[in-house]
C-alpha cells in the first residue's frame, strides 16, 4: 500500500500518463522511519549496546556480580531492531545467569515503543550472537516465548536516558512452585550505567523477592556503545 501522500498526489494527477510513473516512483510504499518513535528507538537500542559490571552485592546472588553485554543482532525478517542481552556470574565468561532477545513493536501507529522479552533453547548458541549476529535471523538461535501476555516491557526518553519497566499491574506468571505472582522488571540506561531492578509480588501486593525500596542497582558501563 502507498503512503498517505503518494496516494492523494496519485488521485491529483491520475490523468496524466508517464508523469504518474515517475511521481510513484520517488514515493515510499511505507510511513517513512523518521517518526519521532523510530528515531527514538534507534536512539534507545543503540544507547543500550556495551557492556556492564555490577559489584558484588548488585548481582542477583550475594556476593556474586553480574556482567552484563547488550549487542545488536540481525533482526528477523520485516523487523529493523533486535537485541541479545547475556548476563553472567562474577566476570564476561562467567556461569549463565539469563539470556534475553529484545523483539521491538515497530507498527507506524504504535503510542510507545515496546520489547518483548523472549528467552533462548540453547545457551552457547545464542552465546554465538555477538561474533555472528546473523544466527538469530538464519534460526540458528530458536527463542522461547515471554512470560506472559502483559508482560512485555514498556520505554520512555528521561532526562539521561531512557526507562523501560514491565508493569506488575499486567504482568502475572507462574513461580516455580506453582503459584501465581506479579512481575516487575526495570532497565534505565545512561551513557554512564544502567539501573536494574527485578521484583515479584504476591497478587495482593506483597513483595516476595527484590529490593523494598523500589531504588534500581547501578551497574557502570565498562564498554562503550557501538
Amino acid at each position: 500500500m502507498l503512503y498517505a501522500p503518494c496516494m492523494l498526489a496519485a488521485r491529483r494527477i491520475g490523468n496524466l500518463g508517464g508523469l504518474v510513473s515517475a511521481l510513484l516512483a520517488s514515493c515510499t510504499l511505507t510511513p517513512p522511519q523518521s517518526a519521532p518513535l523510530d528515531a527514538e528507538l534507534e536512539e534507545l537500542t543503540t544507547l543500550l549496546v556495551g557492556d556492564y559490571f555490577s559489584s558484588p552485592d548488585g548481582g542477583a546472588r550475594e556476593g556474586r556480580p553480574i556482567y552484563l553485554r547488550i549487542r545488536a543482532v540481525t533482526p528477523p525478517a520485516g523487523r529493523r531492531h533486535a537485541l541479545y542481552a547475556e548476563m553472567r556470574h562474577d566476570g564476561p565468561d562467567g556461569e549463565f545467569y539469563r539470556q534475553t532477545i529484545y523483539l521491538f513493536d515497530e507498527s507506524p501507529g504504535r503510542s510507545a515503543n515496546v520489547a518483548t522479552l523472549l528467552g533462548v533453547a540453547d545457551r552457547e548458541r545464542a552465546a554465538r550472537l555477538p561474533a555472528d549476529p546473523g544466527g538469530l535471523q538464519r534460526g540458528d538461535v530458536v527463542t522461547t516465548p515471554p512470560l506472559a501476555p502483559g508482560c512485555e516491557m514498556t520505554w520512555k526518553r528521561v532526562p539521561d536516558g531512557f526507562t523501560g519497566r514491565i508493569d506488575p499491574a499486567h504482568c502475572l506468571i507462574t513461580g516455580k512452585r506453582g503459584d501465581q505472582r506479579r512481575l516487575e522488571s526495570v532497565t534505565n540506561v545512561t551513557t554512564i550505567d544502567v539501573g536494574q531492578l527485578e521484583r515479584g509480588f504476591t497478587q495482593g501486593g506483597t513483595l516476595l523477592f527484590g529490593k523494598a525500596d523500589g531504588v534500581p542497582y547501578r551497574w557502570p558501563r565498562v564498554r562503550e556503545s557501538r
